[in-house]
């Protein structure tokens, strides 16, 4: 591993970054596993990199020298340093903020080790935006889900609808510090094709049967009494559920909803 493990156990010691047991907040340290993540994102000089959790800027150290990449980190002391190493650098972008909270700057990839804790509530953001692929390496525990051909959890169902999961490589606990509970795994992720079931699972706060309509409507012009007419043609255990959350429904019902709709 190096000069880049000897690199993150110096600067997390000298700065005092909190460890994992507290934030999630590990450092990719294995120099193979950061070129094998950033060879498999194809990257192209135009490409706009999303790097979510930057840490002290491994990511960034290669893929600045092939194109443009936007760095958020929340973490004061990493961000000083990222602003100290990249601030004249033109195809870096640091940001300091919550990656939750914020509206991200257009990007069509993504290259990421999100801290573990936030993992399942990044992918979820992420389907609210439009962009090609990306790479990251997220913990077993949620890379199961995504994987599997079952829909065991409202997560992994929901998330499928919008992305296409592959795994690309498991990845040692050893390859990060501090070294995590949990072993990991490199996947590659792909945006789907917008369509219907994208469009109402979008517009979780509606009911489902006004998410249904502004889904029609969206994607196929219908007026309003259209709309409403193509609802009442469904099946009745979808038109059951019509007046809960698109939020609320269970796995079931979101299982029910993705086999009974084919508009």
């Amino acid at each position: 591993m190096g000069q880049l493990k000897d690199l993150i156990i110096r600067l997390v010691e000298d700065d005092k970054i909190k460890s994992d047991n507290e934030n999630g907040q590990n450092f990719l340290v294995d120099e193979d596993v950061l070129a094998e993540e950033i060879e498999n994102a194809k990257l192209e000089p135009s490409d706009i990199v999303l790097d979510i959790g930057a840490g002290f800027g491994s990511i960034e150290s290669v893929v600045s020298k092939k194109c443009h990449i936007i760095a958020i980190e929340k973490e004061i002391k990493c961000y000083s340093y990222l602003i100290d190493k990249y601030e004249i650098d033109p195809n870096v972008q640091i940001i300091n903020a919550d990656a939750l909270e914020m509206i991200y700057p257009k990007f069509n990839k993504i290259i990421s080790n999100p801290p573990y804790n936030i993992t399942d509530r990044i992918i979820d953001k992420l389907s609210s935006y439009d962009f090609y692929s990306g790479v990251m390496i997220i913990p077993n525990t949620i890379s199961k889900q995504l994987l599997s051909d079952k829909n065991e959890t409202k997560f992994s169902s929901i998330e499928k609808i919008f992305f296409k999961f592959e795994e690309i490589t498991e990845v040692k606990k050893e390859s990060f510090y501090p070294v995590p509970r949990v072993t990991s795994r490199m996947i590659k992720i792909t945006k789907k094709k917008n369509d219907i079931f994208q469009e109402i699972f979008r517009r979780r706060e509606m009911l489902l049967k006004n998410a249904f309509m502004n889904a029609v409507i969206s994607l196929n012009s219908k007026t309003k009494k259209e709309s409403k007419q193509v609802f009442q043609d469904l099946p009745e255990k979808i038109k059951s559920i019509g007046n809960k959350q698109v939020k609320e429904l269970t796995l079931t019902e979101i299982s029910d909803v993705l086999s009974s709709i084919a508009y």
